[in-house]
Parts: C-alpha cells; sequence; structure tokens
C-alpha cells in the first residue's frame, strides 16, 4: 500500500491518537493541516530509508555538485545537475549525506544486534490494520520481523542524545510508550524495541524495550484514544477544552522550596 493511499485511510493512527488526547478539536486541526518537510523531519525521513531501505534510498537520493549557485557558473552547474532529476528522486549536499550514512550505519548495527538471528520475513512500513474498541486503527511500523516463534517490532529514533536518562525523558515528552502499545495491538508482536541513534560524532546507538509499566500505560492512553475517536465519530462532534470555569492546582512536583521568593 502506498503512503497516499494509506492516508487516505479512515482509521486512527499512533500520530493521531496523541493529537486527539489533547482533544478531538486538536486532532481534526492536524488532520487538516499540511504537514511540513522540516530540517529535523527530513532528516529522519531519510536515515530511515538509508538504515531500512538501502536500495531505494541509493535509487532516490542523490548527491548535488558542489557549487556556488550565487555564482553564474555555479547556478549553471546546479541547473543542468536538476534537469536531470527524475520526480522520484530528492537531492542532498555532500555533507548531509555523509552524516546520514553515519547515523544509518548505527542503526543498521542496531537493527542486527536485535534480530540478525531471527529468522522469518522483514516487513519495512508495511501498513497493519485492525480495531480496538470498535475504533478501526491503523499503523506503518518501521520494522516488523514476522517469524513462526518470535515477532519483532523495532522502531528507529534519531536524537541528540541515546543515553538511558535522556531517551526516557523523550519516551515520556513524546508519548514513545504510546507507540509501543500501539504497534504491538497492530503487529501481534510481543516484543518492541527502539533503537536511538545519536545525530552527531560518533553516531552512539542504544537498544531499549519498555518495562511493563510503560507498556500498560500505552494501552490505558491507546484505549482512551480510541473511545474518544469512537464517540465523537458517532456523533459528528470534536469538542476542545471544556468552556467551564475550572480550578487547577500547582503541578505535584511543585512546592514552596521549589520557587524564589
Amino acid at each position: 500500500m502506498s503512503r497516499t493511499e494509506y492516508n487516505e485511510l479512515k482509521s486512527l493512527n499512533y500520530s493521531g491518537a496523541k493529537q486527539i488526547l489533547v482533544s478531538p478539536s486538536h486532532y481534526q486541526a492536524w488532520l487538516k493541516a499540511e504537514q511540513e518537510d522540516t530540517p529535523a523531519l527530513r532528516f529522519g525521513r531519510l536515515v530511515h530509508l538509508a538504515s531500512l531501505e538501502p536500495q531505494v534510498f541509493d535509487r532516490t537520493v542523490r548527491v548535488m555538485p558542489e557549487c556556488d549557485r550565487r555564482t553564474k557558473e555555479g547556478k549553471a552547474i546546479y541547473e543542468a545537475f536538476a534537469a536531470t532529476l527524475r520526480p522520484e528522486e530528492e537531492c542532498v549536499k555532500k555533507d548531509e549525506m555523509d552524516k546520514v550514512l553515519a547515523v544509518a550505519e548505527s542503526a543498521q548495527a542496531g537493527i542486527e544486534k536485535v534480530c540478525g538471528g531471527v529468522e522469518g520475513a522483514r516487513l519495512v512500513e508495511h501498513t497493519y490494520t485492525g480495531t480496538h474498541e470498535g475504533t478501526p486503527i491503523k499503523g506503518r511500523p518501521d520494522l516488523v520481523v514476522a517469524g513462526s516463534e518470535r515477532s519483532i517490532v523495532l522502531d528507529v529514533k534519531t536524537t541528540q542524545d541515546a543515553s538511558p536518562k535522556a531517551f526516557a525523558r523523550d519516551v515520556y515528552n513524546y508519548k514513545y510508550f504510546l507507540q509501543a502499545a500501539w504497534y504491538c495491538k497492530l503487529t501481534g508482536a510481543k516484543e518492541f524495541y527502539f533503537i536511538a541513534v545519536e545525530k552527531e560524532p560518533p553516531y552512539a546507538f542504544a537498544l531499549y524495550r519498555l518495562d511493563e509499566d510503560a507498556l500498560e500505560l500505552g494501552r490505558k492512553l491507546m484505549t482512551s484514544a480510541c473511545l474518544t475517536y469512537r464517540e465523537c465519530t458517532n456523533f459528528g462532534a470534536w469538542p476542545s477544552y471544556s468552556s467551564d470555569v475550572q480550578t487547577i492546582a500547582l503541578p505535584k512536583w511543585a512546592n514552596s522550596d521549589s520557587i524564589d521568593i
């Protein structure tokens, strides 16, 4: 299934679930917004392609010629190069290509560390669909190793800091525990691993799996998101925050000792 066909499926995915947990209105706004290909997203996308589908990467990503496009000569060199690009190809600067390949090499080492000895088909960004709490759900995990004895889901994350403390913070902030629960539900896999790869030299990588408490929290959020989606779909209403006046308290971690007076 192509990315376009996948996007057209009327189902809730992990990214949408994160939005609907903010509010159904935020989810609707997210659906309608154009997804900007920021430098960070582009870099992550290229790393995923180079590490998971290197043959496709080699076929579709090309290095730009080194030239000064501010000069007449440099502009002519670039335009001649751009004229040779096919519609499915994109170009990157040499320094960006070098960094993408270095990060991808570390990611591939992590992949082989986890599933090198596991027999089974390797499915890259394969579309999975299913239902949860009466809600249609979908997902495209980075990599699923579907074996007769073991099924493994792997997700590659590029990060500034792959240390346990820093990545645990990322897991919490970006709700990666929800992603783990989501993909395990869709694929039926019992094992889920993160490969965290740093974007700067020495391009170190680390392998992580979540404990049962984190996975259970992910399952609870998944259920909450799916029930909200089902209710909003049934009633045709996608509300935002409550319009009633609410009383709030300081966060539990805040106390008088932590505030300068």
